[in-house]
């Protein structure tokens, strides 16, 4: 996977071993987003996980740690890649494998994994025309659901990209939430996230997870909610 965006697999296994052995409450993203509309106050040491993009290696590596510790994860997942491989300069060979069908239906069926629209292309949202922002917020949401059999509540913008008109499209394609990470002023439709990178040791993931982040990110103008996002 490319340099940057991506956690070690011996990192992400130190980090969800952290959270099991101290006792963190790993919750379906559903259950977060109905705690943020009705305003009600998520419980200590109540977290989410999520993944973006849709890489193979989610299958192979993450998937087993996750049924191990028992938590539960959402994946947005980029229409176009699916069965299909991702171009990367970065990545070795120039290229990353994505899930396949097979895969997604799999973790599906096993019941902890479940699934958002991450675009249909992985297009940024604010420089495309209006038609081009309904086939990628829309018509991934229809594909999704086709291959699913269920709704599919949740959108993750690539890029975290994402204006007043691309929550309006979310809105009114049927999402129930969407998610971003940078953006400085979160409502239901741009949901702040905390994103864990390579360089996001075990030491950082506790810093990461501590009261003491939200409290600095607030003086940064930034706050997030406990959303963790690989």
């Amino acid at each position: 996977m490319p340099a940057g965006i991506n956690t070690p697999i011996e990192v992400f296994r130190s980090h969800m071993d952290y959270l099991s052995q101290h006792e963190y409450r790993v919750s379906r993203l559903d259950e977060i987003v109905e705690h943020i509309i009705h305003g009600r106050q998520l419980k200590n040491k109540a977290l989410a996980i999520t993944f973006d993009d849709g890489y193979e290696d989610h299958f192979l590596n993450a998937y087993p740690i996750l049924k191990r510790c028992g938590f539960p994860a959402t994946i947005f997942l980029t229409v176009k890649y699916i069965d299909g491989y991702w171009e990367s300069e970065k990545a070795e060979g120039g290229r990353i494998k994505a899930l396949s069908k097979d895969q997604i239906l799999e973790m599906k069926k096993g019941g902890l994994i479940r699934f958002g629209s991450h675009g249909y292309s992985h297009r940024n949202l604010l420089c495309i025309n209006e038609e081009e922002k309904l086939f990628e917020i829309r018509d991934s949401k229809s594909y999704l659901e086709d291959l699913l059999g269920e709704e599919v509540p949740f959108i993750s913008y690539p890029f975290g990209a994402v204006n007043e008109r691309v929550k309006n499209v979310a809105r009114e394609s049927g999402y129930k939430a969407g998610f971003s990470i940078w953006n400085r002023k979160s409502d239901i439709y741009s949901i702040r996230r905390i994103p864990l990178h390579t360089r996001d040791d075990l030491m950082r993931l506790k810093f990461k997870v501590s009261p003491l982040y939200p409290i600095t990110k607030f003086f940064l103008n930034s706050v997030s909610i406990r959303i963790y996002s690989f």
